[in-house]
């Protein structure tokens, strides 16, 4: 079975826009989809049946064959952006990740990616490959020191690839950075094609001011949108733990929804819409769910 992952990205960096590719291998007989649903306000609504819910694939409907809206433990991995830039912002950063494990599930594992000149895991990646201790993490997060450059795609590619060895079918990834990359090996290309081609759900945040030289929100946005996420750009420390709590409570109030699409003998793209029905007189809702997938042959 496909696994439900999600992939949370907080950064700053200036980064173009590419198509959207959610990769689907051709034995695959079913697609998973992590969907959102938002009432007013942006709250995340939960308890809504899978009667409420329909499932198109390029403009024909599908018949769900999976659907669940139970909160169950998840994986979460945090890659934090420890460049010199972030000197005067770790603090805030700190906090809000603190503020988000207290908002977690107790059985939720753990682990922990910091970059500056190049990637490093908190935890020992062999021996304690993910943690149920949050002090663990905290520990480990605080012993990270803010200096030298930004290898923030060699960040994220290290976290996409180690939580493919979680357990759990629900996974997130939180990136966190405030500016343009400087030191990966990877070009912007590599990254977005990463991302695109793992079944994640990508939130972004962004920690830049309207002024900011570096200030490009695109390839934020871009993620946010073709996977199911959302995109934040708050200013102020307190404002980055309210996206992280805000980010939480979405997380614990997703939906997972799985269908067989057809079985058509062709690579390309398939185009994804959810809908969710609106009770009579009931404010209305928006979804949020991946809105494509590639198949390859």
């Amino acid at each position: 079975m496909n696994r439900r992952s999600v992939l949370l990205v907080v950064c700053g960096t200036a980064c173009a826009v590419g198509q959207e590719d959610y990769v689907v291998r051709s034995n695959a007989n079913l697609v998973l989809l992590d969907v959102s649903v938002l009432g007013s306000g942006g709250v995340p609504v939960a308890g809504l049946g899978q009667d409420r819910f329909s499932v198109f694939e390029d403009g024909r409907k599908q018949a769900i064959k999976q659907f669940s809206g139970v909160d169950t433990p998840v994986t979460m991995g945090f890659v934090l952006d420890m460049s010199g830039s972030m000197e005067n912002k770790v603090g805030g950063v700190r906090r809000a990740v603190n503020a988000f494990l207290a908002a977690s599930n107790p059985d939720d594992e753990y682990f922990l990616v910091g970059f500056n000149d190049q990637a490093r895991f908190g935890l020992n990646p062999e021996t304690a490959p993910f943690t149920h201790d949050s002090k663990a993490l905290r520990s480990a997060m605080y012993g990270m020191e803010a200096k030298g450059r930004t290898a923030l795609y060699d960040g994220l590619s290290a976290a996409l690839s180690h939580i493919g060895k979680s357990k759990f079918e629900r996974r997130f990834l939180v990136l966190v950075s405030d500016g343009r990359d400087t030191a990966s090996r990877l070009k912007l290309d590599d990254i977005l094609f990463e991302a695109r081609t793992h079944p994640v759900t990508v939130f972004t945040i962004g920690l830049f001011q309207a002024e900011d030289e570096d200030r490009n929100s695109g390839v934020l946005k871009q993620l946010a949108k073709i996977t199911g996420g959302r995109y934040y750009n708050p200013v102020t420390a307190e404002q980055i733990e309210s996206a992280c709590l805000s980010i939480a409570k979405d997380i614990r109030a997703r939906y997972t929804i799985g269908y067989t699409p057809a079985e058509e003998d062709r690579d390309g793209v398939r185009r994804i819409r959810v809908e969710v029905a609106r009770m009579p007189d009931a404010p209305r809702m928006s979804v949020r769910a991946r809105t494509e997938y590639r198949i390859r042959n």
